[in-house]
């Protein structure tokens, strides 16, 4: 059923992204399980890859048989992370239902997990990317710097596509920190231009979460008549009568979806999708909810 998010008709009056992040976050730890608040970074990523001088009693053999690689399971108190997102600007996310955009989900999405990290003692750094920019503020932690996170989410202009090289990325690798990656894209790229990024962070043993951001319509097209449709990164147009092309399209788009899926997933990488209907509270809900139990 379609339905339309309350906090992103607010978000659609104008009110300011921090204030409305806040709000969600005050309503969102109430509901949360105590496991759960331990933190952001502390509740995704319990593992960090083995240094040399690490005790190799700590080496978790579970993890390794699972991927062929050393990492070391951290008690609560030593699990504080970098929380780094990465939120794609690419043009594909001006896709608009409902008066919202795509970028504009992501941008709330991205504010309410900042804030629920920086107020829980992670540090919280932003990459704003596509092929022909990259806005980026290092991490730290603070009221302050999470105040200047969601000032740089906004006033942007979605452009091009996510760039295959990772030159731009490079300069803010650090092996030895405990970092998790949160990646908020539609994904619609193809697997191809997101294989160099997993990648680059597979070889510093980051653990990432995609969170796919998809619209209603897009994954029913229950539109009941002939429309136009443009590809926003090529500009090319089609006249179509989605009746006609139903079957068709939802066969190639599930296809697609699951070829995404086997390409991502790893021991480190994980999918969760979010529809533009579900309101974000309950989404980011049902994400933390999933991460608790993996």
């Amino acid at each position: 059923m379609k339905r339309e998010p309350e906090e992103l008709d607010v978000l659609r009056s104008g009110v300011n992204l921090g204030l409305l992040a806040k709000h969600i976050v005050d309503g969102f730890m109430i509901g949360m399980h105590k496991g759960t608040r331990r933190g952001i970074g502390s509740e995704f990523s319990q593992y960090r890859s083995y240094q040399p001088g690490d005790d190799i009693r700590q080496i978790d053999w579970k993890m390794f048989a699972r991927s062929d690689r050393y990492y070391i399971k951290e008690s609560e108190t030593e699990s504080s992370v970098t929380v780094r997102f990465f939120l794609d600007m690419s043009a594909s996310m001006k896709y608009e239902e409902n008066g919202i955009t795509r970028f504009q989900y992501a941008t709330l999405v991205t504010a309410v997990l900042a804030t629920i990290a920086s107020q829980q003692g992670d540090a919280v750094a932003l990459h704003l990317v596509n092929n022909e920019e990259h806005r980026s503020l290092s991490e730290k932690r603070g009221k302050a710097h999470l105040n200047r996170f969601i000032h740089l989410l906004e006033n942007v202009n979605c452009k091009g596509h996510w760039p295959e090289s990772t030159d731009w990325l490079t300069d803010n690798l650090n092996a030895y920190s405990r970092e998790l990656w949160i990646v908020c894209s539609d994904l619609l790229d193809g697997e191809q231009r997101w294989e160099t990024f997993i990648q680059l962070s597979k070889s510093v043993g980051h653990e990432i979460q995609f969170l796919q951001i998809l619209g209603y319509d897009e994954l029913h097209l229950e539109i009941e008549e002939a429309v136009t449709v443009e590809d926003p990164e090529s500009h090319a147009t089609k006249n179509i009568r989605t009746s006609a092309v139903r079957e068709k399209y939802l066969q190639n788009l599930h296809a697609y979806l699951e070829e995404l899926k086997t390409g991502l997933l790893s021991p480190r990488t994980n999918l969760f999708t979010m529809q533009m209907n579900q309101p974000v509270r309950d989404a980011l809900f049902e994400f933390l909810k999933l991460r608790e139990r993996l």
